[in-house]
């Protein structure tokens, strides 16, 4: 049953798949109702702050006929999810750390990224992309902090969750 009313933000995470980015295919507007889609998604664990950002490239084509008014036309569309989060190295297999996380980046993974609950019936952003930039913080008298960025390469989707055929693991 989808969430109802306003979504308190602390439900909402990044989630990386646990199959090759290569792996399934996507046919429809919902995500686990075909059986290649039969993927484990895995939340980015302490994560402290997350964000999902699109936007669309414009091509000026203002001309003396517009009376010096812009005139645009579209372009491509690019996005990016990133998320700060707190250090934590003994975390369980069904998570995704900070380590796995600098993995990914290091060997340059391209993976399965996703915005969402991760409940049955809500919406899902998800799509393909890679790490673009990891960072590690360790302030005196602080708690160590990871600062992740995921550029998307192709397409972004936007479906609705069937978890009858896609699991999403919530907790650490």
């Amino acid at each position: 049953m989808p969430t109802t009313g306003k979504i308190r933000s602390n439900a909402i995470g990044i989630f990386i798949s646990n199959e090759s980015a290569n792996s399934g295919t996507f046919s429809g507007g919902t995500y686990g109702d075909n059986t290649s889609e039969n993927d484990t998604w895995e939340i980015v664990a302490c994560a402290t702050s997350g964000t999902f950002s699109g936007s669309m490239e414009v091509i000026d084509a203002t001309t003396k006929d517009n009376d010096g008014e812009r005139e645009i036309l579209t372009s491509s569309l690019s996005w990016n999810m990133s998320c700060d989060g707190l250090v934590e190295y003994g975390l369980s297999s069904s998570v995704r750390s900070a380590a796995d996380l600098f993995t990914l980046w290091k060997a340059k993974t391209k993976i399965k990224l996703a915005w969402t609950t991760g409940l049955d019936g809500d919406i899902m952003y998800w799509g393909k992309g890679y790490i673009t930039s990891y960072e590690e913080t360790a302030g005196l008298n602080e708690v160590a902090s990871f600062s992740v960025n995921f550029e998307g390469d192709g397409t972004v989707y936007k479906a609705i969750l069937d978890t009858s055929k896609a699991t999403f693991n919530l907790n650490p």
